[in-house]
């Protein structure tokens, strides 16, 4: 055998990065092809479909549906009661228990640094209920507080900000 031959591939020195591994050392795992979908065209075709699908429906709902816009905002007559947009509604009732300090600085500030320090506080990688009790009841307190004052605006608040159960009037407004 001379030199300028190529040795056959099981007599051939292979080098890796951090150690001489002998080859027959390295299992290798081979993808069937199968086992994986080519993102163009089938993802991208099943995104556009679906999107395609979404647009049709929501303009003929549009369509179909009639939401009439309100008349003009007149200065001298005020709705009775003066609500916030839906998404302003839990910080307009928090408003109503709290000061305007506490309910519209401390309480969301403490909410968002809390939220934001639960990586640092709860470090299991896990998604598992079972392994991040902590963060997961933390955040579903949390979300569960700003929905339930939400609701609480929109559907149990009537004249003067007065309680009111929504079978004795209805004053939600979009």
């Amino acid at each position: 055998m001379t030199t300028t031959e190529p040795r056959p591939a099981a007599t051939q020195k292979r080098y890796r990065t951090l150690a001489v591994v002998k080859q027959e050392a390295i299992t290798r795992v081979e993808r069937q092809l199968e086992d994986s979908v080519f993102v163009w065209p089938h993802l991208l075709v099943r995104e556009f479909m679906a999107a395609l699908l979404m647009t049709v429906v929501l303009t003929i709902l549009s369509i179909v549906i009639n939401a009439p816009l309100r008349d003009h905002a007149n200065p001298n007559l005020t709705p009775n009661p003066a609500k916030a947009p839906w998404y302003f509604l839990g910080l307009q009732e928090e408003l109503h228990y709290f000061p305007p300090t506490v309910a519209g600085v401390l309480i969301p500030g403490f909410v968002l640094v809390g939220l934001a320090l639960l990586p640092y506080v709860d470090r299991n990688p896990s998604r598992a209920f079972e392994d991040r009790k902590l963060s997961i009841t933390f955040f579903t307190i949390c979300a569960l507080f700003f929905a339930v004052t939400v609701l609480i605006g929109s559907f149990f608040r009537g004249s003067g900000w007065q309680w009111i159960w929504p079978w004795q009037g209805l004053f939600f407004d979009l």
